[in-house]
């Protein structure tokens, strides 16, 4: 079997648990020993879990990697412009991501009305909660005392007394993980090991800010992982992983001006929703392989990757032409590359439904004139209907 697994790495494949026993006639007596191989031969991370620890096919994934990151290559020009155009829809898609993967639906629009509000809903009050989260990384610096002050503000308001935590920095008591079908698929480690193995967690994300090494670039998906893993709240753990990821790449310096994206490319549709808790599943059924999740993530992130490229791209142009591109424009124009990009026309009403219905019939055919204007869309008539296109 060992040598089954090798010669499938060598063609780009990484079967899972399951897949061995489906696809390739494997027995369980055989796995134990594929495990045991992985377990001794791949790059650890020296984290411990009750399995031991966490590793990796460094070769696997570091091909995956390369290709992930030098898509982005932008060009002096755009690096110069690209934080101030993008750095707030990646915030503002952070936040819409995120707790869409919780069910609670936003955009950009209620986001911003959410957070001049004073009575808030439930739900109101996660959103305004995790827009403060967001200011609060920005300014501060990832430490164990800043990250439970942190949960402190993303958990404002939304606890019941049983959620609460009862003292010190993390759980006291035990927990179960659900799937994404709501049963009982795992526990939280044992409450007695969070403070040490939190404590070394921070440690070793702050090491690894420090210098360029293996891990850097997929730092922020091993503390996704780790997070979700560990549990060491009683709620709001995917979501503390998710943001502590984010506050990495904003505060690690040879990371910063790449993209990784998290919640918006788990929550571009139910498919990827399904790939993301998957592959979840495999890397705890190998005993922490993170090879799955760090793949899942990169495949999943290159839609976006693609989307946020044609954008800069989009944008430089229009600047270049003196006709730059508004904020609402941009945001618009994202949403029509990201679910409209297999029509050959779309009309206002397609927009509106991809873009959450956040504004009037008269503001998107506004927003589509202007673009049509600045040439970044063209307009053709069907009768009475104005039917629009990329240029």
């Amino acid at each position: 079997m060992i040598q089954d697994y090798e010669a499938l790495v060598k063609l780009g494949l990484y079967p899972s648990k399951k897949e061995w026993f489906s696809k390739y006639g494997k027995h369980g007596i055989d796995y134990v020993s594929l495990l045991n191989h992985k377990k001794n031969t791949l790059t650890k991370i020296p984290l411990k879990t009750k399995e031991g620890s966490l590793y990796f096919n460094e070769a696997y994934i570091s091909s995956i990697l390369n290709d992930y990151y030098s898509s982005q290559s932008l060009g002096l020009e755009s690096e110069l412009h690209f934080t101030q155009v993008f750095e707030e829809i990646l915030i503002f898609s952070e936040v819409e991501g995120t707790l869409e993967i919780e069910g609670i639906k936003t955009s950009k629009k209620k986001i911003e009305d959410i957070l001049k509000k004073e009575n808030l809903t439930p739900n109101e009050q996660v959103v305004f909660n995790m827009r403060k989260g967001l200011d609060y990384i920005s300014t501060h610096e990832i430490t164990e005392k800043n990250l439970h002050e942190l949960y402190g503000i993303l958990s404002m308001n939304s606890l019941s007394d049983e959620q609460k935590l009862e003292e010190g920095y993390y759980r006291k008591k035990e927990v179960e993980i659900l799937d994404r079908y709501g049963q009982v698929s795992d526990r939280g480690v044992e409450a007695l090991y969070l403070e040490p193995w939190m404590k070394e967690f921070i440690e070793f994300i702050q090491i690894n800010m420090s210098s360029l090494n293996p891990l850097t670039y997929l730092m922020p998906h091993l503390i996704h992982y780790y997070m979700i893993l560990l549990h060491p709240y009683y709620d709001f753990n995917g979501r503390m992983g998710r943001i502590l990821a984010v506050w990495y790449i904003l505060k690690c310096p040879y990371i910063k001006d790449k993209m990784p994206i998290f919640s918006e490319a788990i929550n571009y549709n139910s498919k990827t929703k399904a790939l993301y808790y998957k592959a979840i599943e495999n890397s705890r059924a190998d005993e922490n392989d993170l090879t799955f999740f760090f793949e899942t993530m990169f495949v999943l992130g290159q839609t976006f990757i693609t989307v946020y490229l044609k954008l800069d791209e989009i944008e430089t142009q229009s600047r270049r032409r003196a006709k730059p591109l508004t904020q609402n424009e941009i945001n618009t124009l994202k949403s029509i590359l990201l679910y409209i990009k297999d029509k050959t026309f779309f009309t206002w009403e397609d927009v509106s439904f991809v873009d959450k219905q956040q504004f009037s019939k008269q503001y998107y055919l506004r927003l589509l004139n202007s673009m049509t204007e600045k040439e970044v869309l063209t307009k053709t008539m069907s009768g009475k209907i104005a039917q629009y296109q990329v240029h």
